[in-house]
């Protein structure tokens, strides 16, 4: 019987997609905690967070199109049959799992749709988001029924997120939470490098975003 050898750990994940993650993270949670627990509600820094979102948003789907190779959004897509194979333990190892692919995916669309609402919003008394005044009663109307939902399946997404990651760090030994700390993941591909020169364009746009937002916030 042949044993089977583990493959070497391998940068997959470069040093901007892991800093944007803590980073989208940090904004997110930021975001949610301000705007639904009561003992910490912030409308400013509420607003601040949401910007944040927004803008780090942009740089992740620039980064997608000219980021690192496993950072592609052409790397995001699955079929039903891996995700199935991966709960079966027949899944390969690759950077992405089918069922973090879909997760990613559903994070990312209801935080789009709960950041870029709330820059529609208004208190009508003492906020306005700094989009508010370019649309009329009737359009506010949906957006606000958006904005006071959809942060429902971000707090779904976010908890099957650390669910998942308690499961594998703890249960199964796994050191996969550990990847956008270190980069490294055990997969039979090579490795990657980070583009510089895209990623200081990349964060050019969204601190262009950022700007514009905050500006018009003001």
């Amino acid at each position: 019987m042949v044993e089977k050898v583990a493959p070497d750990k391998v940068t997959v994940w470069d040093v901007p997609l892991r800093i944007w993650h803590w980073l989208f993270g940090a904004a997110v949670l930021t975001a949610l905690a301000t705007g639904l627990i009561e003992e910490l509600y912030d409308i400013e820094v509420h607003q601040w967070a949401g910007i944040c979102v927004v803008s780090l948003l942009v740089f992740r789907v620039i980064w997608g199109i000219c980021g690192s190779t496993y950072a592609r959004w052409t790397k995001y897509w699955t079929t039903p049959r891996k995700f199935i194979n991966h709960f079966l333990r027949k899944g390969e190892l690759t950077p992405h799992t089918a069922p973090g692919i879909v997760l990613v995916v559903i994070l990312m669309m209801a935080a789009l749709v709960q950041s870029v609402t709330g820059l529609f919003m208004t208190d009508d008394i003492f906020f306005e988001g700094p989009l508010y005044s370019y649309i009329d009663e009737d359009t506010f109307d949906w957006i606000y029924l958006l904005h006071h939902n959809a942060w429902r399946f971000v707090i779904a997404a976010v908890a099957v997120h650390l669910s998942a990651h308690l499961i594998y760090g703890v249960i199964l030994r796994d050191s996969t939470p550990l990847s956008m700390i270190t980069g490294q993941k055990r997969v039979t591909l090579p490795a990657v490098s980070t583009p510089w020169v895209r990623a200081l364009i990349s964060l050019g746009a969204a601190s262009l975003m950022f700007g514009l937002l905050t500006w018009l916030a003001d």
